[in-house]
């Protein structure tokens, strides 16, 4: 499993934790500390902090904080992973001051729980903060012709097999870029979606050791389609549908 970094929220470095199998979770998809003003935050929740989804606000409130006072975000969005993973797309329920610097709270967490990221740089835990720009980003991304499988992966660890197929894709945009997979299982009609991360051209789809968004059976087959999606919410036209296989021969590396 990869995650930006093993800590409860993070968001500007990305670490490999495969081989390290928490109890719970709550990760942030960007690496951006730069959020538009009509910007969404979308934070992934892991095994045992999934139960916190549903009490959002409730038992625990979830909340941009700066020195004018907090702005409530609001749930927006769930995806639910096959492995271990959902998502929570969020969207701040008044307008964010331009220029202004938030913290990122939820409130009533357990003490096991870190709502702060670890800065490799400085090697210390640091609150997590966005600084507001001075736009809001209305266009649509623009894809760059048509997804193609690049490679499939497939490591065992202690717990099982992380498995991987790795998707080349471009788009433009001037937010931060993610993908929306769409993934369907061809042998029994369950089709997922997911926000991943689209790093250098590549979207990464499958999952780790301990969890992930989507789930390989052995000689399962698959279709995948994809659509660009920005910081702002802003979606690309699907991509044509591609098939695929399980990956189901041993790598030596993801």
């Amino acid at each position: 499993m990869k995650h930006l970094s093993l800590f409860i929220l993070t968001v500007f470095t990305t670490v490999t934790v495969a081989a390290k199998c928490a109890g719970s979770g709550i990760y942030l998809l960007s690496k951006n500390s730069t959020l538009n003003k009509n910007g969404l935050i979308i934070l992934e929740f892991y095994a045992g902090s999934r139960s916190i989804i549903q009490d959002l606000n409730k038992k625990y409130p979830i909340y941009l904080q700066s020195s004018n006072g907090k702005i409530t975000l609001m749930p927006v969005e769930i995806l639910k992973g096959e492995m271990q993973v959902t998502q929570v797309i969020l969207k701040a329920s008044a307008e964010l001051a331009e220029n202004a610097v938030y913290i990122l709270h939820i409130d009533n967490l357990s003490k096991y729980e870190r709502l702060q990221h670890y800065n490799e740089r400085s090697q210390r835990w640091e609150p997590i903060t966005f600084k507001i720009s001075s736009s809001a980003d209305t266009e649509a991304p623009v894809l760059k012709g048509q997804p193609a499988e690049q490679k499939k992966t497939m490591v065992g660890y202690g717990c099982g097999p992380a498995r991987w197929v790795y998707f080349t894709l471009a788009g433009q945009d001037k937010s931060e870029l993610f993908v929306k997979a769409s993934v369907r299982n061809k042998t029994t009609g369950l089709t997922t979606n997911y926000i991943l991360l689209l790093e250098n051209g590549i979207a990464k789809v499958g999952h780790g050791m301990c969890s992930g968004a989507f789930h390989f059976d052995d000689g399962n087959n698959f279709e995948i389609t994809f659509q660009l999606f920005d910081q702002s919410g802003n979606k690309s036209s699907l991509t044509k549908s591609i098939s695929f296989t399980s990956p189901n021969a041993s790598t030596n590396d993801e």
